[in-house]
C-alpha cells in the first residue's frame, strides 16, 4: 500500500472510530466510556513505525475539532492533540525499543508488555489532556480527578480492545483451528443472549448479570485463541454501545461499566493468548518432532551404510584372498585343477554371502524384517566358521567348537546370526593378534540356557575388555581398536534383539573376553 493511501486510511478510520464511540460524553471535554482511537494509533505505530507520528497528531486534531467540538481555542486543541501524540508515540517507541515487543503478538509476554505500557501511557496521556483543558478553564477543580479517571480507563479499554485485534489480524497467526460455521453462529448467539439478559430484561438491575458475558467469551477464547477473543471483545463493546445508546442508564454507572469492561477485556485476552501460545508451542513441537524424525531417518540410513560397509568387509576380504589364490593356481592349471575348482566355489559362496548380507541388512534397517527359520545349532556353527578358519590360521589361532549334538534346534534369521557370530570371532582374532600372543585360542560353545533358549558364547585368550570400555561396549561407535568403527557389537545387539534374544559380556570370565548371546528354541515350523 502506498504511504499516502495508508495515511488517508488511518485518518478516516481514526475519525470514524472516534465518532462511533462518542456516547455518554463527559462534557465539556467529551470524555467517553471507551475510546478505541488510541488502540488504532498504537497498533498503527507498532506496525508501520514511530515515524508515522504526524498522522496521529493530525487525526487527533481533526477529531477534537469535528467530533468532540470542545469549546476551546485552537491552540489548546493543538496542544492537547500534540500531547496525546507524544504519549502514544513514546509508548510505541518503548515497546519497539528497550522492551523488544513482538508485533506478531503471539505470547503472554507480548500481551503483558502491551497492558503495562497501555496503563502507564494512558495515565500520562490523561494527565496531560485534562491538565491542558484545566489550564483553559474548562475543568472545575472538583472534577479534575474524575475526568482523569474516566479518560484513563476509557483509553485503556480502547487500547486493549483495538490494538490486540489489529495486531493479531495483521500477523496472520497460525495456531488458528478451523471451526464450523454452526459453532461460530452459536457463539455469536450466546454473546447476544448474554447482552440481552443484562440490558434487555426489565427486572434486572444495571450490570447485575454482567458476569454472564464471561461465559461466551471463555468459550470463544478456548476455541479460537487470542484472535477469537479480540473479536468477541469487540462484539461485546459494540453491543454495549448499542445498549447504552438505546437504553436509559444512570451517569454514575459509567465508571462501573468501564471497570467491568476493562476486566472482561483483560480476562478474555489473557485466556485467548494462553490458548494461542499453547497451540503455537504444539505446532513448534510437531515441527521439531518432524525434523527429528527426518534426522533419525538420515541417521538410520547412515547407520545402515556403515553397517553394510562393516559387514561386507569380511566377505570382500575373503573374496580377495580366494581370487589371489586362484591367480596363483592358474599358473599350474593341470596339476592344481581340483584345488582351483574348490577355491572358485568358495569365491562364489563368499560373493553370494555378501549379497545376502546387503539384502538382509537393507530389510532389517528399513523395515525391521527378520526371516526366522529352524536352525540346527552344531551344523550352523560348523558351517559358520569355515570362512574364518584361514584368517585364524594366519594369526596362529586355534578355533574350536564345543556343542552337544543333542542340542535342540533354534529359531532365528540365519544370515543375521552368522553376521553376529562372525563379528564376535573377528573381534577375538583382532584382540589376540593385538596382544602379540605366540598362540591364541578361540572357543565357540553352545549349551541350553533356559527352558526356552540356548546360549552361544565366544571366548578368547586375548587381553579382555577394559573396565572403562565395558559399560559402553555395545554402544555405536564405541571401540577399543585403533582402526575400529565401533559398529560391530552395536549391530550384533540390534540383530540379536530383533531375533528375540539377548547379548552380553561375561564379566566373570578372567582368561580373556567372553561374549554370549541367547537365541529362542524352535517351537514351530515354517519360515517367517
Amino acid at each position: 500500500m502506498r504511504s499516502w493511501q495508508l495515511f488517508a486510511g488511518y485518518l478516516i478510520l481514526y475519525v470514524f472510530m472516534d465518532w462511533a464511540s462518542y456516547i455518554h460524553p463527559v462534557l465539556p471535554l467529551a470524555i467517553t466510556p471507551w475510546n478505541p482511537p488510541p488502540g488504532l494509533s498504537l497498533a498503527f505505530l507498532l506496525l508501520y513505525g514511530v515515524r508515522q507520528w504526524p498522522a496521529l497528531f493530525i487525526a487527533a486534531l481533526l477529531a477534537e475539532i469535528f467530533v468532540r467540538d470542545i469549546p476551546a481555542p485552537l491552540p489548546y486543541l493543538a496542544a492537547s492533540s500534540l500531547l496525546l501524540t507524544v504519549c502514544y508515540t513514546g509508548a510505541a517507541a518503548l515497546l519497539l525499543g528497550p522492551l523488544r515487543f513482538d508485533t506478531k503478538f503471539s505470547s503472554l509476554r507480548d500481551l503483558s508488555l502491551l497492558l503495562a505500557v497501555a496503563l502507564g501511557g494512558t495515565l500520562l496521556a490523561s494527565l496531560a489532556y485534562v491538565s491542558t483543558y484545566a489550564a483553559a478553564g474548562l475543568v472545575p477543580t472538583q472534577q479534575f480527578m474524575t475526568n482523569i479517571l474516566r479518560f484513563w480507563v476509557g483509553d485503556v479499554i480502547g487500547i486493549m480492545v483495538a490494538a490486540p485485534l489489529i495486531l493479531s489480524l495483521a500477523a496472520h497467526q497460525t495456531g488458528i483451528r478451523s471451526i464450523s460455521a454452526r459453532e461460530i453462529m452459536a457463539q455469536a448467539a450466546s454473546l447476544a443472549l448474554a447482552l440481552w439478559v443484562i440490558f434487555g430484561l426489565a427486572f434486572t438491575d444495571e450490570f447485575k448479570f454482567f458476569y454472564l458475558l464471561f461465559l461466551p467469551l471463555i468459550w470463544i477464547a478456548m476455541r479460537h485463541g487470542v484472535r477469537g477473543a479480540t473479536l468477541a471483545i469487540l462484539g461485546t463493546q459494540l453491543g454495549l454501545i448499542v445498549a447504552f445508546q438505546t437504553g436509559e442508564h444512570k451517569a454514575t454507572a459509567v465508571i462501573e461499566l468501564q471497570l467491568l469492561m476493562l476486566a472482561l477485556a483483560i480476562t478474555g485476552l489473557y485466556l485467548g493468548m494462553a490458548v494461542t501460545s499453547r497451540r503455537l508451542l504444539e505446532e513448534r513441537l510437531q515441527a521439531q518432532q518432524a525434523e527429528l524424525d527426518r534426522a533419525l531417518r538420515f541417521a538410520a540410513a547412515g547407520e545402515m551404510t556403515s553397517a553394510v560397509a562393516h559387514e561386507l568387509n569380511q566377505p570382500l576380504s575373503a573374496l580377495t584372498s580366494y581370487l589371489r589364490s586362484c591367480q596363483l593356481l592358474l599358473t599350474q592349471p593341470e596339476t592344481q585343477h581340483a584345488l582351483l575348482a574348490d577355491t572358485m566355489e568358495k569365491t562364489v559362496g563368499e560373493a553370494r554371502r555378501a549379497g545376502q548380507v546387503v539384502h538382509r541388512l537393507r530389510n532389517f534397517y528399513r523395515w525391521g524384517i527378520v526371516q526366522l527359520q529352524q536352525i540346527s545349532v552344531l551344523p550352523f556353527l560348523q558351517e559358520g566358521i569355515i570362512p574364518l578358519l584361514n584368517r585364524a590360521e594366519r594369526h596362529n589361532i586355534s578355533l574350536r567348537i564345543s556343542c552337544p549334538q543333542t542340542l535342540p534346534d533354534i529359531r532365528a534369521d540365519r544370515v543375521q546370526l552368522e553376521t553376529v557370530l562372525h563379528n564376535l570371532v573377528f573381534n577375538s582374532i583382532d584382540a589376540i593378534d593385538g596382544a602379540r600372543s605366540a598362540r591364541g585360542e578361540i572357543v565357540i560353545e553352545a549349551a541350553e540356557f533356559t527352558a526356552d533358549d540356548i546360549c552361544i558364547c565366544v571366548s578368547d585368550s586375548g587381553p579382555g575388555v577394559s573396565q572403562e570400555m565395558q559399560p559402553h561396549i555395545f554402544e555405536a561407535f564405541a571401540t577399543g581398536k585403533i582402526d575400529g568403527t565401533g559398529l560391530g557389537l552395536a549391530i550384533s545387539r540390534s540383530m540379536i534383539e530383533a531375533n528375540h534374544g539377548k547379548i552380553w559380556l561375561d564379566n566373570s570370565y578372567a582368561a580373556g573376553a567372553r561374549f554370549c548371546f541367547s537365541v529362542p528354541l524352535n517351537t514351530q515350523t515354517g519360515n517367517t
